[in-house]
């Protein structure tokens, strides 16, 4: 019988923390994207759009992974009051938000931004 167990993170660890105003941040979404295409998607919670970018899976982060520390490399983000589904760029380029505020590490991020880097 195959049994399940949810252990959650105990720690997540950022080592760089970008803001960027939200124009350029969408910008940098669309770079690339021919006119009329969908660009990178951006994720949504709490006021802010963002993305993380975890470390590569050597031993020693596998290792810290295992012990419930997730290590992200970046953390990207912007100030977004409202959620939008898509946001249209100039040249009718999409960029898919994905909503993820019903996740509780996303809700902690928020919370961690607010309180650390928003003033």
């Amino acid at each position: 019988m195959v049994e399940f167990e949810y252990e959650p993170w105990g720690k997540i660890i950022v080592h760089e923390v970008v803001k960027y105003p939200l124009e350029h941040f969408l910008a940098t979404h669309s770079i690339g994207v021919q006119a009329g295409g969908v660009g990178r998607p951006l994720n949504w919670s709490d006021g802010f759009v963002f993305v993380h970018k975890s470390m590569p899976p050597t031993e020693d982060i596998v290792r810290e992974q295992i012990q419930g520390r997730l290590h992200w490399n970046a953390l990207t983000y912007g100030t977004m009051e409202k959620y939008e589904e898509v946001i249209e760029r100039p040249g009718r380029i999409r960029i898919p938000i994905i909503d993820l505020s019903h996740n509780a590490i996303f809700q902690k991020m928020t919370e961690w931004i607010k309180s650390n880097f928003e003033n």
